[in-house]
């Protein structure tokens, strides 16, 4: 027997063009009416017309206005995802053409930090000269706190790097792990016997900072001991640090991997840290927009790859 709905609650039902739904879709992926509009190749007001239409359907506000364009309401958010998926499904029925790196002429953002690009630079254009002659990259500097907004607001495709945890709407995968190490130049006298804790809080230290704090995660450790230690110099570049450590007395906490790669490698000594450390999870994040972009997913795919050799 067919189940009959009460007529004081009869099912809800709502009717809606398609295309108020690709608007929809634009408007979260951005959070911005006008650059919504321009992914549409349509106007500002046309975009707010229509969601004035999806606001009388769904009967919530769906966005309201923030200074950086728009904010997505809990209903918004709710109904994002099987929208989202229903139009990419939808998509690769009706329009099938894959991504071919062999010709396509893309251009990828990146956002990543001087040691980041010191492993991937050279392999991953290696790999791309090879497979897509026509891609371009663009590496831009990352602070690894400003990633997550870069790509809410469309600045950069990828972050590369130890970064934070993932935000609701952005996607994160570990491509490697690291770990820090003490290094100081191979005639330092501290390289004689095993380093002790108090060795190397009385030495001067080098700290990589990318932010321009001048502490680390290190002197949050000391400080939960009752020590601190004297930095001496401060720099925002990896690749600085070995040179200068190479050629003073100056002893810092690094990740292995930068100093592996470096050219002054073999000037240096490498011990252990005498303080209990976490490893460093180094990672690719990206938005939920490009998900399931085939270029993106290839690039990511590329990148995983090459780390799997490094």
């Amino acid at each position: 027997m067919t189940k009959k709905h009460d007529a004081m609650n009869p099912p809800l039902k709502i009717e809606i063009d398609l295309n108020l739904l690709v608007v929809f879709d634009a408007v979260m992926a951005e959070l911005n009416v006008t650059r919504a509009a321009e992914k549409l190749s349509t106007t500002q007001p046309a975009v707010s017309k229509a969601l004035n239409r999806l606001r009388r359907a769904f009967k919530d506000d769906l966005f309201i206005k923030v200074p950086s364009g728009v904010k997505p309401t809990p209903k918004a958010i709710a109904i994002w995802t099987p929208i989202r998926n229903g139009l990419a499904d939808i998509r690769q029925v009706t329009q099938p053409t894959l991504f071919d790196p062999a010709t396509s002429t893309l251009t990828f953002t990146i956002a990543l930090n001087d040691y980041m690009a010191s492993l991937f630079a050279l392999p991953l254009v290696q790999q791309l000269s090879q497979e897509a002659p026509g891609i371009n990259l663009r590496f831009v500097p990352s602070m690894n706190i400003d990633a997550p907004a870069l790509l809410e607001q469309s600045e950069i495709d990828l972050a590369m790097g130890a970064l934070f945890a993932s935000k609701p709407r952005l996607q994160s995968q570990t491509l490697f792990t690291d770990h820090y190490v003490c290094a100081m130049r191979k005639q330092h006298p501290l390289t004689k016997r095993k380093l002790t804790l108090d060795q190397f809080v009385r030495a001067d230290h080098l700290l990589i900072t990318l932010t321009g704090e001048a502490t680390g995660f290190i002197d949050r450790i000391l400080r939960e001991k009752g020590l601190q230690r004297r930095i001496m110099l401060t720099v925002n570049q990896f690749s600085l640090a070995p040179a200068i450590l190479a050629n003073s007395d100056l002893i810092a906490a690094i990740n292995y991997r930068s100093v592996q790669h470096s050219h002054f490698a073999k000037a240096l000594h490498l011990t252990e840290l005498p303080l209990d450390h976490d490893p460093i999870h180094v990672r690719m994040m990206w938005h939920d927009r490009k998900q399931r972009d085939t270029a993106h997913e290839w690039l990511r795919s590329l990148i995983v790859e090459l780390c799997t050799h490094l």
